[in-house]
């Protein structure tokens, strides 16, 4: 009798035999009756398990995102779990290298059809009515609401840190790079810091109070759960959690979400009120006025992340580098 779950790559096999309950894995291999790959990201590959128990996902973080604090990603997604705001969890493997989680099916729409690469230039310039009939901003403030209410991490990264961070990790690399992309891409971002620390000024006057921030809610890291009558959004990948200024979650869901003016304003409206009624935010108004500058920071984050993957990945250094280059252009200057 075909047994599937046996096809798994080798060593993907040899991890989940090695360090999975006995019984979890012999109740995998019984009740498995398909393996898929639907999707392959820059830092983990998704697996679909097809099981008469109900579908699941086998996640292997790639090597190269070892700069991951993996064992914190674990802890903000079981907390995400505890507040209905995120698939069930599992397994995680003691390397946390292979995690097992529930599977959420996404019939008639997938939460990605909602993504741009806009920047909040499309604030101001007419953008594509939202798609079906999905009461879009609700769903998404709902997240924010939720995400406001879970335990602050315990680990904390200011806007700025982050900044001085990978400007401190890249130069440290620049000698070492004989690529002459690689060291035009470094010198774009060098002309750039003047900008920088006025958005990062911006954003300090704010006042808000360090939160649970995911730092990435792009929409292909949310799914749509629930029945069609009572749909909610699901968050996942929570690799790059910490407590850090909330601006951040809010500017990434502008910046990626493929929403029509008012849908943005009115999300903006209703989010920064309610980092008003959890006591994060002193000021309205500079919150509202320091979002582009938050946003410039996303994408500015995701270029010098790429551009740091570029040196730390020479073999697929120019898939990096396009990374880069799609990033850095959606900065506003």
């Amino acid at each position: 009798m075909p047994q599937p779950l046996l096809s798994l790559p080798t060593d993907v096999l040899n991890i989940i035999k090695q360090t999975m309950p006995a019984v979890l894995f012999q109740q995998l291999v019984l009740q498995c009756s398909a393996v898929s790959i639907f999707n392959t990201g820059i830092s983990n590959v998704n697996i679909k398990l097809s099981c008469d128990d109900g579908d699941k996902v086998l996640r292997v973080n790639q090597p190269h995102s070892n700069w991951c604090d993996r064992a914190l990603e674990v802890e903000c997604w079981q907390a995400a779990i505890v507040a209905n705001i995120a698939p069930e969890l599992i397994w995680v493997s003691d390397n946390k290298q292979v995690y097992l989680s529930e599977f959420i099916d996404q019939p008639g729409i997938d939460w990605s059809i909602f993504s741009t690469m806009h920047s909040h230039a499309s604030i101001e310039q007419a953008t594509k009515n939202s798609i079906s009939d999905l009461d879009v901003v609700r769903l998404l403030s709902e997240v924010f609401r939720t995400l406001s209410t879970l335990p602050v991490p315990h680990k904390s990264m200011t806007v700025s840190a982050q900044w001085q961070q990978y400007a401190q990790q890249l130069d440290s690399v620049n000698s070492t790079q004989t690529d002459p992309q690689w060291h035009h891409a470094w010198q774009q971002l060098l002309r750039l810091n003047g900008l920088v620390r006025h958005w990062l000024s911006q954003l300090e006057a704010c006042a808000l109070l360090p939160a649970f921030c995911h730092r990435d809610l792009t929409p292909d890291n949310l799914l749509l759960s629930g029945r069609s009558s009572h749909p909610k959004l699901l968050c996942i990948d929570f690799e790059y959690a910490v407590a850090s200024h909330p601006l951040f979650d809010l500017a990434s869901v502008v910046a990626t979400h493929q929403l029509s003016i008012s849908q943005v304003n009115q999300l903006i409206e209703n989010v920064i009120m309610q980092y008003c009624q959890t006591s994060n935010l002193t000021d309205v108004a500079a919150a509202k006025a320091a979002l582009p500058a938050a946003i410039n920071c996303f994408w500015l984050f995701s270029a010098m992340w790429a551009l740091l993957m570029a040196a730390k990945e020479p073999k697929i250094s120019t898939q990096y580098l396009h990374y880069f280059t799609k990033y850095f252009t959606l900065i506003t200057c």
